[in-house]
């Protein structure tokens, strides 16, 4: 069975309150902790801890860009268990 992922777990990790940095992606929660780009919690004007489906869309680079990180699970915004 997947983790699903709440909005409340998702924002802790946001390179501050804990170390992990993960992002959700159309629906999907993605570790970019070992990404130098994202040190801090912070990828250029996009912060770590937050859905990034709609910021994405005008990025420089596909989503096969998520390919090379962990899927940590499955993103319920919903769901705040």
């Amino acid at each position: 069975m997947e983790n699903t992922i709440t909005k409340r777990q998702l924002s802790l990790r946001n390179g501050v309150d804990k170390p992990e940095i993960w992002i959700a992606y159309k629906g999907q929660v993605y570790d970019v902790s070992s990404s130098r780009l994202w040190r801090g919690g912070k990828h250029y004007e996009h912060w770590a801890g937050q859905d990034l489906t709609h910021e994405l869309e005008d990025a420089p680079h596909t989503e096969k860009v998520f390919e090379k990180f962990e899927r940590i699970g499955i993103y319920e915004e919903n769901n705040s268990i």
